[in-house]
């Protein structure tokens, strides 16, 4: 899906979602108005262009994986995220670098598919109470008139009233070994076995008698199956795939192996040979379809400790141009994080607790408390970003969240001095393992 905002514009945009992190948030910004840029060159050069893939370096919990998630989000474009390290090399079992493009693609798919389910959903609903009201007069309604049935229908006052309906035989769901390991049926050959079984299997139509509620459910998914059939949602997904699709790698860094190591160093290099044609630009076979990768936006990110990106094969670094470097967290960070993003863990907790009927009032002075500890425990445990803000809040309000509704009600306050007094027994018990971070 296309935007026609400026760098900077997708920049304020990231902003009031992901704290800080403006270097990263102008590469990504970049990346995508290329995007745009491209589709208004010739048609000469257009195909010669190619994405502008970018590695982000730095820690766990800083915002890699958000900026690119809240980047997908804003233009709607079909978003995965893999783990670099869940791959291995080709001729070992396990998975094939290849999958991610079928997840990709499989979601494009999908996404198309929910189009049309909404784009269509007045036309089927339409079509279902057309058969509804046919099969209510054969079931001693066809006194009434069918603008009146149609209303009754509309307003659910038939949602119990049995009717006979002729529908198909549900064909339970197929759980088969896969061709190749590791491949599942995203494989074209292992779809297609599975059809062939299911369409076996079912075809065959049966007279059925059900509430008009639960034949309403069964109508919808048979008319829009049908439509769907006769729709282009599938070469659309393709296209949404290889145009707007974005891979985002993590733990890149991970699979960086000696050029004269065995075993699983020997694999780690493999992971990367075979990453290579996928980022270069090739031709995947999925169940929907071939699928050409060379416009598919690349994201890898990792801690790179000890390593840096100049460690990869250099084929590899060649098609990532673009490289940037992400801060760990300060605690002015974490407070940041806490309570400025427009749906903010703080704002999610009370939202959670307002649900019970709890209105949590949490001061400024408990907020730098909570961002304080966790800022704390990351310098002195393992430093896992802002994951850790979420363990320290739930450790603050576990007296709300395990005491509402029946024991906790109305509103509740908590003062810097509170949350003092609770947070310093987390902080001091770090050591023995006795908490919950």
């Amino acid at each position: 899906m296309d935007t026609e905002m400026t760098p900077a514009q997708i920049v304020s945009w990231l902003d009031r979602h992901v704290v800080g992190q403006s270097d990263a948030k102008r590469a990504v910004a970049i990346a995508l108005r290329n995007r745009y840029r491209r589709r208004r060159t010739p048609d000469d050069i257009r195909s010669e262009i190619y994405p502008s893939n970018l590695i982000m370096m730095g820690p766990t919990g800083i915002g890699k994986t958000e900026i690119a998630k809240r980047l997908a989000f804003l233009t709607g474009s079909p978003f995965v995220k893999v783990e670099a390290t869940k791959y291995t090399e080709t001729g070992y079992v396990g998975r094939d670098v290849e999958s991610m493009v079928r997840s990709l693609v499989r979601q494009a798919v999908n996404m198309e598919a929910e189009r049309e389910r909404m784009d269509r959903g007045s036309q089927v609903d339409d079509m279902v109470n057309g058969r509804l009201v046919d099969a209510l007069r054969n079931s001693g309604y066809d006194s009434i008139a069918e603008s009146e049935l149609r209303r009754m229908l509309e307003n659910g006052s038939l949602e119990d009233t049995p009717v006979e309906m002729v529908l198909p035989e549900e064909v339970p769901q197929l759980e088969v070994m896969p061709l190749v390991p590791g491949q599942g049926f995203d494989n074209p050959a292992g779809e297609n076995i599975k059809k062939l079984m299911q369409k076996m299997m079912g075809g065959r139509r049966k007279r059925k008698r059900l509430p008009v509620s639960e034949a309403r459910d069964r109508l919808r998914e048979e008319e829009m199956g049908r439509l769907l059939e006769g729709s282009d949602y599938v070469s659309r997904g393709l296209t949404l795939a290889q145009e707007e699709g974005i891979i985002f790698i993590d733990e890149i860094d991970k699979i960086i192996g000696g050029s004269e190591s065995k075993g699983p160093e020997v694999s780690r290099s493999g992971v990367q040979r075979d990453l290579l044609p996928i980022v270069e630009g090739c031709t995947v076979p999925t169940r929907y379809g071939p699928v050409i990768t060379d416009h598919i936006l690349f994201i890898a990110a990792g801690a790179f400790h000890g390593t840096s990106p100049s460690d990869l094969i250099p084929e590899l670094q060649g098609r990532f141009p673009m490289r940037v470097e992400l801060s760990p967290l300060s605690e002015e960070d974490l407070f940041r994080v806490l309570t400025e993003p427009e749906n903010s863990l703080l704002k999610q907790y009370r939202e959670l607790l307002r649900a019970d009927g709890v209105e949590l009032r949490l001061s400024m002075k408990a907020a730098r408390e909570v961002a304080r500890v966790a800022s704390y425990l990351n310098d002195e445990t393992e430093d896992i970003g802002a994951r850790r803000l979420s363990p320290v809040l739930s450790y603050l309000l576990d007296a709300q969240l395990f005491g509402a509704p029946d024991l906790v009600s109305g509103t509740v306050s908590i003062s810097g001095e509170t949350a003092s007094g609770i947070l310093l027994d987390l902080a001091d018990r770090r050591e023995d393992g006795n908490y919950i971070l």
